[in-house]
This record gives C-alpha cells, structure tokens and sequence, in this order.
C-alpha cells in the first residue's frame, strides 16, 4: 500500500456498472490497495437513494446501462446535489467525442477506459480523491471564513450602534428610538446633557479614570429606574441624551432634569479617587412638526451657558442662536469690509483735569446687524478664536492712532494708549515678542502703550501669562489689571505681577455714593494699590459724588461718562486739548 492509497483509504468509494464482473473487479483492485469503504451496484436506479443515504466520496460510473444510463444518473445527481454531487470517474469501454464533451459538462471529473490497466486505475482514482480533498478543504475553509466574516459583521453591526466606552446607543440609535416612539404617537420629553469637567479630570488623573467615571455614570443613570427613562444614549463622548417617555409639561421636565442633574453631580468613587462631573442639560418636548433629529437639536440648542442648570427649548432660544451664527460668519469679513473701527474713552487726572491717556475699544457697524455691541461680539470672537487675529488688528490701529497724534503733536510724550488684551491672546507664546517688536517698528517708545488684562484672563495658565507679562513690562510696556476685584483677586499673585495700573471696576464704583460698604471696597482697593506703588483708575464714573469720593480717596485717574463715553477720535483730541478743570467736577469741588 503507499502512502498516499493510505491517505485515502477511508474515502467512501461507489462503483456502478450492470458488469458484474467489472464492479467485482473494481472492488477487489481498490481493496487491494487498502480501500476499506467500497461498495458495488449493478442497478443504476439504486444510486440515487444511496447517495441520499450516504454521499460518496467518489463513484466509479458505467455509461452504458439498461433503464437509465450513466449520463442520465449523472445528470439527475448534478440537479439534485449541485456542488454538493460526489465527485464520478467514467467508466467505457469506448466513447465517442460527443458522449465524452457530455459528460464532461455534466460534471465527470476523469475517465477510465475498459479494460482496465490496474495501475492507471489506482493512479486516476488517487489523483481524484486529492482533488476532491483539496477542493473540500477550501469549502471548509471558505465555509468558516464566510462564517467568521458573518459573526463579524454581526459584532460590527452592534458596535456600529454603541458608543465604543460605555456600550450605550449611539446616535444612530437615539435618533431610531425617537422615530419609532413616535410613529406610536408617544409623546417624548428628549434630555440634552452636557458633562463639563472631564478634560481637566484626565489631564489631572489620567483618561483611564475619566473613562472609568464615565462608566461609573452611565450605571448610575440607568439605576434610575423611577424615571420614565426610555432610552440613555451618547450622543458624543461629553454629549448624552436621555429619552423619556412623558407628557410634555414644564413641571416634569423640570422634575426630572433636577434628578439627573443631581445624580449626575454627585462625587464619583474610582480607584480610591472621589470625582466630580459638572452637567447642563437642555430640554425639548415632541411635538407633531417636530422630527427625531430637530427633537434633539433643539434640545442642544436649549443647553443653558451655566452648570448645574437646566434650560427648556423655546424660539427665542433658536433666534438668537441664529444670530449668533450669522454675526460669527459676518465677523470674519469685517475687517477686510472696513466694518470695524475704535473709539477712544478719556483717562481724566482727578487732581488737574488733564487727559493722561485714553483707553481704545473696538466697535463694529455692519450693513445687515448696524451696531453690533461688543458684549454681543467679543464673546463669538473668543468662542471661534478670532479673537487673536482681532487683537491684533485693534493693536495695530491704536498704534498707528497714537504714531498720528505724536505727529500733530496733539498729545505729549507722556501720553499713553491702553488696549485690551483676551486671555487667548496671552496663551500665544509668541505673544509678548510680537507686541514688542510691533510698538518698535512703529517708532514708539514702549511707555505709549498699556496693556489691559482681566483677573480670569490670567488664570488659564499663570506661568506663561506671567512670563508674557513680565516680559512686556521689561521692555517698558505699562500693564494693567482690569476689573480688579471681580475675579480671582489675590494678594499671592498680585504682589509677583509686574502691574503698573489698577483699574476699580464699575460694580464697586456705580454705588458707593450711596453704598457704605462699596466706599469701604474702593477705599481698600486704592490703598493697597498705593501701598504697591500702582496707579489707580476707576471705572464707570457718572456721577460728581463718585468723583469727590475718588479724589477724597486718593485714586489717580477717573474713566467714565461723568466726563466723556467713547469718542471718536476728533473729539476726543479736541478734549485733550481743553481737559475738563473747567467742568463743574472740578470747579464745583
């Protein structure tokens, strides 16, 4: 027996010939050869069911039988197995060219030809069987490749509606959800939440905990099983949506927000760390004209601007987003439009009346929104950071104002420009360096320009802001602390900054002629800046009795309506020629 008889010598083996002679024949070669399963027919019509009982491995095939032949048999199997038929040796004693092509195209995989040489018998049925188990491996092998890329896409289906951390609905989902409760006709209250503070907790703790605490908060969601919950879903990683199936009223959307705001709020045990996630949360209700995707948008646009509230959708809500957007877009031209320009406020010298210095604020007149105030558009430039580019344009402009005013000799040398500068333009590295070496290639002494910033301002990142600071104070730039007492005042900080000016704010000044304990605030404010050796300036100064008080305390400069609101720039040339010792503040004092 060789090696590859034994390979093959469990295969199934079927001969069929009304010869009976030719099948003993058959079988006794093959189990010579250490064939162990063959058997013999001599009825054609017997093949069929033992086919159906046990699919050969190969079957030895006559052609020319009585009652069916072998064509016939053949092509019957090939209809009823397809790629399933075994694989059929011809067995003829002589075949024409067209019986053969037949055969052939019915699927016979070979042919032997009567008599038989024994050993071209063996050899053909060897080379049958490998071929058979060659293709049969590569069935299984596609069978369990079609298999796994079904199990695949299976897994693939369910992770393309999860979001990949917490398991929970993805978009695709909420948005599904929304439409087949609906098409019920339930009405929906949809939970927009915003999960402020995750960022800082994974730069603090590391992401590993961030993701854990997000975990943590999807069960705790889902445990609120008084809730009319319908569905938790992540709408993106810091973005979550909770459907719940409710009568649309004020009251309990407000009952339920209140809830969610609470369990969402509340610390977070992870890894022996207590955490904290901050929420807000807006809110829409289903209406009729209202499809899944605008249900949640307007409940994205009803996202309130503080934590730990909650906020219901409404129109005036979509108008003013509306806007938003539209001055943001229009914002971007204005510059290249000529749409913006500044206006200068006078810095009065409480004891002589002489303007000392102006403050530049920008303002912006465009074709489609007119006056456009800047409460309204600074805050679209700091959240689209084009507050840089704008910075610096209003820089540029002051510096050429003040460059024309040395040139007419309308102010003195002493005069100085202040400008506002945005925390986002403190985090530029580069920042300090720029601002230098403009106000140089201005051919300006360093002194003419101060430099405005806000307590929060400074908080975004203490050290850089510092080294930008005392930069430009190194290279003789003034520098400002504006709304001073507003924010994180505090002596640690105050006493390393390089600050040449105090500005009081206006909430401290608005009142305290009539408010004790806003002089008392004032009065602490310029000492302590006398005690440091800064200038004070106060802001927001209406009044002759905000005035006498200031001067009583000693502060500097006054900046407010009492003398002059924002002018152009004429005008307020023509008061720095003039100054206001002639006003009835000073005169009447």
């Amino acid at each position: 027996m060789t090696a590859l008889s034994a390979l093959f010598s469990s295969a199934d083996i079927l001969v069929v010939d009304d010869n009976p002679v030719n099948v003993e024949l058959l079988m006794d070669l093959l189990e010579d050869e250490g064939y162990s399963t063959v058997e013999g027919m001599t009825d054609p019509l017997q093949v069929e069911a033992r086919v159906h009982k046990k699919r050969p491995d190969l079957i030895l095939l006559d052609i020319r039988m009585p009652r069916i032949s072998g064509l016939e048999l053949l092509e019957l199997l090939t209809k009823q197995w397809g790629e399933q038929t075994p694989a059929v040796i011809v067995l003829t004693a002589q075949i024409d060219e067209a019986t053969r092509h037949q055969a052939l195209q019915l699927g016979a995989q070979d042919f032997l030809t009567k008599p038989f040489n024994h050993i071209e018998v063996l050899q053909r049925i060897h080379n049958t069987l490998q071929l058979q188990r060659l293709l049969s491996e590569r069935m299984k092998k596609a069978d369990l490749l079609e298999s796994l890329v079904t199990e695949r896409t299976r897994e693939l289906k369910i992770l393309s509606r999860q979001d990949p951390l917490t398991t929970l609905p993805n978009r695709h989902v909420i948005l599904e959800t929304i439409t087949q409760l609906r098409s019920e006709e339930k009405e929906l209250l949809t939970f927009f939440i915003a999960l402020e503070g995750l960022d800082e907790m994974g730069r603090l703790h590391g992401y590993d905990i961030m993701d854990q605490a997000l975990c943590a908060l999807s069960v705790h969601v889902q445990q609120l099983t008084d809730l009319p919950i319908r569905l938790l879903g992540v709408w993106s990683t810091d973005k979550w949506v909770v459907l719940c199936e409710s009568i649309v009223s004020d009251e309990l959307a407000e009952q339920i927000a209140l809830r969610l705001l609470g369990v969402i709020q509340a610390p977070l045990n992870v890894q022996q760390l207590s955490v904290h996630v901050r929420a807000r949360i807006g809110v829409s209700g289903s209406s009729a004209e209202r499809n899944a995707e605008q249900m949640v948008r307007m409940a994205a646009v009803a996202l309130p601007a503080v934590d730990s509230q909650w906020q219901g959708y409404d129109q005036t809500l979509e108008n003013s987003l509306w806007r938003k957007n539209q001055l943001s877009d229009a914002l971007y031209a204005a510059i290249d439009n000529n749409e913006l320009h500044l206006l200068y406020q006078p810095k009065v010298d409480v004891l002589t009346g002489a303007v000392r210095g102006v403050e530049a604020l920008l303002r912006w007149d465009n074709p489609v929104f007119g006056r456009v105030s800047p409460a309204e558009f600074i805050p679209i430039a700091e959240a689209n950071c084009f507050i840089v580019s704008l910075g610096k344009w209003v820089i540029q402009q002051a510096l050429a104002a003040i460059v024309r005013w040395r040139a007419q000799q309308a102010v003195d040398d002493h005069f100085t420009v202040a400008v506002n500068v945005a925390s986002a333009q403190l985090m530029e590295p580069d920042f300090a360096a720029w601002l230098i070496d403009t106000v140089q290639q201005a051919g300006l002494p360093t002194h003419a320009l101060e430099v405005e910033v806000t307590e929060s301002g400074l908080m975004q990142d203490i050290p850089l802001a510092m080294r930008q600071l005392h930069s430009l104070a190194a290279a003789g730039l003034g520098i400002a602390i504006d709304d001073f007492g507003t924010g994180y005042s505090s002596l640690a900080y105050l006493k390393n900054l390089p600050v040449s000016v105090i500005k009081i704010d206006r909430t401290f000044v608005s009142e305290m002629h009539t408010n004790a304990q806003d002089q008392r605030l004032t009065s602490t404010v310029i000492d302590m800046a006398r005690h440091f050796q800064f200038s004070t300036v106060a802001e927001g100064v209406e009044e002759i009795e905000q005035f006498k008080l200031l001067k009583m305390m000693g502060c500097d400069l006054i900046q407010g309506f009492l003398f002059a609101p924002p002018l152009k720039e004429n005008i307020m040339l023509q008061l720095v020629s003039t100054g206001f010792a002639d006003t009835p503040a000073f005169t009447e004092s």
